[in-house]
């Protein structure tokens, strides 16, 4: 794994900034059981993810520690995650993002972002938002495709430059 984060990080310091798609989108999308447009849109190669989730597709979260956790938005901030199982919206598109090392992925966070329209008894009112800068890698599996994004370092996507 490390070996292809080190080949993914080389490969993308000759990536200029114009080859980085930005892939902003909220969850659940607009139509009922499709993944939004800019998810569907989305291409093979480096990638600029800012994806906010509702509370009804609440994501699996793995925890740096390796385990996993239902209860991770019981507050509002940072997340202490490894990698994120994304519902699209879709039976037909799977979302994997592994978020990497705080060292060598700065840009990449998970967060539990305030979202006052979401309040209630029970929860604090929250998204939880998926950051950051990746290598998109589609996997074809039978009547879907299956999206991994690794983590690169933030100047693959132009920043720090």
């Amino acid at each position: 794994m490390r070996a292809i984060i080190l080949a993914l990080a080389a490969w993308s310091v000759g990536t200029a900034a114009a080859d980085v798609q930005k892939v902003v989108t909220n969850l659940p999308g607009s139509e009922e059981f499709e993944a939004p447009e800019a998810l569907q849109d989305m291409q093979e190669g480096v990638v600029w993810l800012d994806l906010t989730i509702a509370p009804s597709l609440e994501p699996s979260i793995e925890m740096s520690d390796g385990t996993y956790s239902d209860n991770q938005c019981d507050g509002h901030g940072p997340v202490d995650a490894k990698s994120v199982s994304v519902s699209t919206g879709s039976n037909h598109m799977l979302l994997e993002v592994r978020v990497g090392t705080p060292e060598l992925n700065a840009a990449n966070l998970v967060s539990c972002d305030y979202a006052p329209q979401y309040m209630s008894d029970f929860d604090p009112g929250h998204v939880t938002r998926v950051k950051g800068c990746y290598f998109a890698h589609a996997t074809s599996i039978p009547t879907a495709v299956w999206w991994i994004l690794n983590p690169l370092p933030a100047s693959a996507c132009g920043f720090g430059d």
